[in-house]
C-alpha cells in the first residue's frame, strides 16, 4: 500500500483554497498558484511533494494503525490482522477505495473488510452569507488572516448535519504549531493558552454577530 499510494488530484474545494491563498503568496509559487485552474495536475503534484499534511489534501490516505498476530509470546500466529485508517478524498467512495486496495494487494490470502466507513460529505458552499459570517469571525479574532475554503481531513459528527443543512462547516479556531497538530489523538495533545482564548473569542463573535445566516 505504501509503494502504491492513491493518485493525486486537485479537487474543486482544494482548487478554491489554492486560488484564494495564491492571491496573497509571494515568491516562485505565485505564478503557479495564479494559474492553478489551468495547471491542476502540476499543483496537485507540488502539494503532494511538500509534506504529509498537504499530500493528504490531494489524495486518499491509508495508515496502518493496528497490527495483531500471535496471542502469546510462545505461540506461532495462525492468522494476522491489520487495521487501516483511511481518509477518503472528495469525489471518491468507500467502494472505490476498497476495489483499488484489492488491486494493489493482489493476494488471495488477504481478505479486506470494511469495519465502518462513510463516503465523503457533500461540499458546503463558500460564496454565501454563512461562509462570510465565518470569515468575519476569523478576521475579528485573528486580524489579517485570510479565510479560505478547505477540506477537513478528519471524520467528525458534523457529517450527520448534512441531512438537514447544505451549510456544514468544520473549523477549529485554534492556531496550532506542527508539533501540536502532530499530537492530536496522541500523548500530550495541547493548544496554547493564547490560542484557547482566541478560540473562545471566535465563538463569541460568531454567535453574537449571527445575522440570520
Amino acid at each position: 500500500m505504501e509503494r502504491h499510494p492513491f493518485p493525486v488530484v486537485l479537487t474543486d474545494p482544494s482548487l478554491a483554497m489554492v486560488q484564494t491563498l495564491g492571491r496573497h503568496v509571494t515568491g516562485p509559487l505565485r505564478p503557479l498558484l495564479a494559474r492553478a485552474h489551468r495547471a491542476r495536475p502540476a499543483v496537485a503534484r507540488a502539494l503532494a511533494a511538500l509534506g504529509p499534511e498537504t499530500a493528504a489534501v490531494v489524495r486518499t490516505t491509508v495508515a496502518l494503525t493496528r497490527l495483531s498476530g500471535s496471542p502469546a509470546v510462545n505461540v506461532v500466529a495462525a492468522t494476522a490482522e491489520a487495521r487501516a485508517n483511511i481518509r477518503i478524498q472528495v469525489g471518491e467512495t468507500v467502494e472505490g477505495v476498497v476495489a483499488r486496495l484489492r488491486r494493489v494487494v493482489r493476494d488471495e490470502r488477504v481478505q479486506l473488510e470494511v469495519v465502518s466507513g462513510n463516503d465523503p460529505s457533500p461540499e458546503s458552499p463558500s460564496d454565501g452569507p454563512q461562509f462570510a459570517l465565518l470569515a468575519r469571525a476569523v478576521e475579528a479574532t485573528y486580524p489579517g488572516t485570510v479565510a479560505t475554503p478547505y477540506v477537513m481531513l478528519q471524520a467528525s459528527d458534523a457529517r450527520h448535519f448534512c441531512r438537514i443543512s447544505d451549510h456544514v462547516y468544520r473549523f477549529s479556531p485554534f492556531a496550532m504549531s506542527r508539533a501540536q497538530r502532530d499530537s492530536i489523538h496522541g500523548v500530550d495533545e495541547q493548544v496554547d493558552l493564547d490560542s484557547l482564548g482566541r478560540g473562545v473569542a471566535f465563538y463569541r463573535t460568531l454567535l453574537l454577530h449571527d445575522d440570520g445566516a
